[in-house]
């Protein structure tokens, strides 16, 4: 699923791709809003330079402790419109 760059100003648009960077100006990896509204890290997705994101993202609807916490949202997800080059995952 191709997925918009977002902002921060405008959360109708979702699911959606946020752009973050670091105090120096380079992009960091982006945050997500998923199809609920949420925002949320990618942290253990590797983004790829051609703006693919791997493994699928996945909102689940119970948490590691079985807490009601997400919406159900599951989709290989693609960053229309990255520039922001290659990001692996990372722990």
């Amino acid at each position: 699923m191709k997925i918009p760059r977002g902002s921060y100003d405008d959360e109708a648009v979702a699911p959606a791709w946020l752009p973050i960077s670091d105090n120096a100006g380079r992009p960091l990896k982006p945050v997500i809003r998923c199809a609920c509204g949420r925002l949320t890290g990618i942290g253990l997705h590797h983004v790829h330079a051609d703006g693919r994101v791997t493994a699928s993202f996945a909102h689940p609807t119970t948490g590691w402790a079985g807490e009601t916490s997400g919406c159900g949202f599951h989709e290989m997800l693609e960053l229309d419109g990255w520039t922001g080059g290659d990001f692996p995952p990372t722990r």
